[in-house]
Formats: C-alpha cells, structure tokens, sequence
C-alpha cells in the first residue's frame, strides 16, 4: 500500500515537472501560474527533503563496510565530477578555476551514490 503511495507521488512530481517546464519554455502568462510554480518548488523541497530523510534512515540498517563502500563512491564520484567541470571550464573559457562550481558535482554524486537507497530494498543496493 505504502509503495503504491510512493509511486503515485512521483508520477505526480513527474507531471507536474512536466507542466511547469512547458509553462516556463513557451512563457505562457497567467495570474495563477506563479502561485502553480511557487507550489510545485515547495513540492520539489519536500521530496528532496523527504529522500534525503529516507536515506539517513536507511543507512543506519547497513553493515559499517556498505556504508563504507558507498561512502568512497560518493567521493570518487564527486571529484571525477568536479574534475570534468574544471577541465570543461578550462577548454571552453580558457580559466582554471578551482574553487567555483563545486556544489552541483557534490549533489549530482550524492543523489547517484545514495539516491538508489531511496527506490530499492536492502538487498539490492
């Protein structure tokens, strides 16, 4: 019962993701469209808070050398991420800037490092 919850609610960001991004990109202008886009980023806080609680939650059940194993891929992940931002940056602009732009590879490796904790059981992550 709870899965199919679940399920409906992400079809239902899913949609609504959908909408929001065809309201945005063809620049359609209604009075309520703001208080629309207001509620689905209130909606999209949630769900990222609600996926960061779960998995904190679901890390606590996993044996110290997963929590280890997962926590290498997370930094191993992130900077490989942060090196190709660096060196794209680098190739297309002509800077070498390393402290800039390092937030987006850290959240991209911990929602592909962590975020399978969200969708699957135990014993498949």
């Amino acid at each position: 019962m709870r899965d199919n919850i679940k399920k409906i609610l992400y079809i239902i960001l899913l949609i609504w993701t959908v909408i929001t991004l065809f309201i945005v990109y063809k620049k359609i202008e209604f009075p309520f469209l703001i208080q629309f886009i207001v509620s689905y980023v209130i909606c999209l806080l949630l769900a990222a808070i609600y996926f960061i609680i779960s998995i904190l939650l679901n890390m606590r059940k996993l044996s110290m050398s997963t929590i280890r194993k997962m926590l290498l891929k997370f930094i191993i992940v992130s900077f490989v991420l942060w090196a190709f931002n660096v060196l794209f940056t680098y190739l297309t602009k002509g800077e070498l800037i390393l402290n800039d732009k390092i937030l987006l590879p850290i959240a991209c490796s911990f929602g592909l490092t962590f975020g399978e904790m969200v969708f699957f059981k135990k014993n498949e992550y």
